[in-house]
């Protein structure tokens, strides 16, 4: 009797630049998994989805949320109001100034005044990426709630001169097989945009809706979508990419930190130990 060994299919990996190229992406496929308990048609539970269809959802994404953006306005700490560019102030000398500067003065040198000069800090570029999948207990206010959290500490890094390059990943795993994503929704150049952002990190859809497309069109889950994975998974999951993040956390990391204080302090150390 000849055994057969069993195949583990190949784990999956895909990075898209941005949230358009990853919804044309999705565009293109046809999702084959109408009918079973989860999928990224389904509308049995229209607030567990955080959307009502795959295509209510997608507008939403690509024209930004209003009512997300509202909830994200209205987090605690979070000021969308100060400009995210850490600058701080320097003395100069020069003709003309608030103080003399005596030595250039008794010299002779015009240059004998003093002034206050606006600089930009120049720190370093943080790679955030944000795994917001969560279990089937999760609701859609908890990872909103949640997700506001970490955008909250990366304004504020961002107010204090840190770059963020800040990405959305999920990764699921089911029968031995580990399929994933990240996708690119600021560059360290941009200032967050609020209603564009808003969806991808506080929209239960993200994860509910986009992965499960996902993982129907790449792997062909069509009976499970997977069991999500969480921490140091997610984190396995990227190294093994060879992804090179300062910060890999996931929705389960954030939510046992309390305050945007804490956060700070995470990324912070994270990529200073990355980076020796």
């Amino acid at each position: 009797m000849v055994r057969r060994r069993k195949v583990v299919a190949k784990d999956i990996y895909r990075e898209y630049r941005d949230i358009n190229s990853f919804l044309r992406f999705l565009d293109d496929k046809t999702a084959k998994t109408k009918g079973s308990l989860w999928n990224s048609s389904s509308t049995s539970d229209p607030e567990w989805y955080g959307s009502t269809s795959y295509e209510e959802a997608r507008e939403r994404c690509l024209r930004g949320d209003d009512n997300l953006a509202k909830q994200l306005r209205g987090t605690e700490k979070l000021n969308i109001n100060v400009p995210c560019t850490g600058t701080r102030r320097k003395v100069f000398a020069a003709v003309a100034g608030f103080a003399p500067h005596v030595p250039n003065y008794l010299a002779g040198v015009p240059n004998n005044m003093l002034f206050c000069k606006e600089e930009k800090i120049h720190k370093k570029v943080i790679n955030v990426y944000y795994g917001c999948n969560t279990l089937a207990d999760i609701t859609a206010e908890e990872i909103a709630q949640v997700s506001a959290r970490v955008l909250s500490c990366i304004m504020s890094l961002e107010r204090k001169g840190y770059r963020i390059n800040l990405y959305a990943a999920n990764c699921a795993k089911h029968n031995g097989q580990k399929v994933g994503f990240c996708v690119k929704v600021k560059d360290s150049g941009q200032h967050i945009d609020v209603l564009k952002i808003a969806f991808p990190f506080l929209s239960a859809a993200w994860n509910r809706r986009f992965a499960f497309r996902f993982r129907e069109t790449v792997a062909h889950w069509h009976r499970s979508m997977g069991g999500s994975v969480y921490g140091d998974t997610l984190r396995q999951f990227l190294t093994e990419n060879k992804v090179n993040y300062d910060v890999a956390l996931s929705y389960y990391d954030a939510k046992n930190i309390s305050s945007v204080e804490e956060l700070e302090k995470l990324f912070v150390k994270s990529s200073n130990n990355l980076n020796k």
